[in-house]
């Protein structure tokens, strides 16, 4: 997590404190009073590393002592029957990772339709707010996340598939809707898109991340480090393994050149 001081707390309250289940907390050195705010939970097990979403991720497995491993964002509220539902999932024929349908916090109509997108069990419409659930063994066999300052989620996605079944249950998860307000509800899920789709044609995430800035909020910007990148396709080390497709050369370097012009574009939101 990082400055989530308006999220923690309650997700903390919520996950309660179960036999056998650990609560392991990854700060990537918030500047709020989230660190004050972990404080009062003596349960937790906390790390303080580096703003970067697939360091973190691997941070908190690193110390996980457990056989099934739940990836959340702080900003999620849990499902009742989280823990049963899990457990129930990952004991299906041939599952070996999955992830709860989607519901934002804020009822709109095109909110309401993502989240209807979000029960497609399909890389697409699957991603890490949806909270991943694996088995510990799955998640080392497949090496944990790429240190990616975006779309780590989409990649190890990509190669847990290949080793057996994603599943879906059929209870939501609640996520924020924040971004989507800030940033307005359509552009914000059409930029998402076009990441996505830029991604899967083989640009790096390294240079996409340019495109997904934090919040006005985030007082800490993890992805500002990659900000003046030039466009590129991936390197070896970020293409070698779960890749959708291998498209030729210049239709990636192509897309890299399209995504280069919509880096001129502004996607603030209008002022009010």
């Amino acid at each position: 997590m990082l400055n989530e001081a308006d999220h923690a707390g309650r997700l903390i309250e919520e996950l309660g404190i179960l036999k056998d289940v650990e609560v392991i907390v990854v700060d990537g050195g918030s500047s709020d009073t989230t660190q004050t705010i972990l404080n009062d939970f003596n349960h937790l097990k906390r790390i303080n590393t580096v703003a970067s979403r697939g360091l973190q991720l691997n941070e908190g497995a690193a110390v996980a002592n457990g056989d099934i491993l739940w990836f959340l964002h702080a900003d999620s509220k849990v499902p009742k029957g989280w823990r049963e539902l899990i457990e129930e999932t990952l004991n299906e024929s041939g599952a070996v990772a999955g992830s709860f349908p989607l519901r934002f916090s804020t009822n709109h109509w095109l909110l309401n339709l993502f989240g209807t997108f979000s029960r497609i069990n399909h890389p697409l419409f699957t991603y890490g707010d949806q909270g991943y659930f694996m088995k510990r063994s799955m998640f080392h066999k497949v090496g944990g996340y790429k240190n990616f300052p975006i779309l780590e989620d989409v990649e190890i996605q990509c190669r847990l598939r290949k080793l057996g079944r994603w599943k879906k249950t059929q209870t939501t998860i609640t996520t924020s809707a924040r971004r989507f307000i800030a940033k307005g509800i359509l552009r914000q899920q059409l930029k998402n898109i076009a990441i996505v789709s830029g991604f899967m044609l083989g640009v790096s995430p390294v240079w996409l991340s340019r495109f997904y800035r934090p919040e006005d909020y985030d007082v800490v910007r993890p992805a500002a480090q990659f900000a003046s990148l030039k466009p590129t396709v991936l390197n070896d080390s970020e293409s070698r393994n779960g890749r959708f497709t291998r498209l030729p050369f210049w239709i990636r370097s192509w897309s890299a050149s399209f995504l280069a012009m919509l880096g001129s574009l502004s996607f603030k939101p209008r002022a009010r």
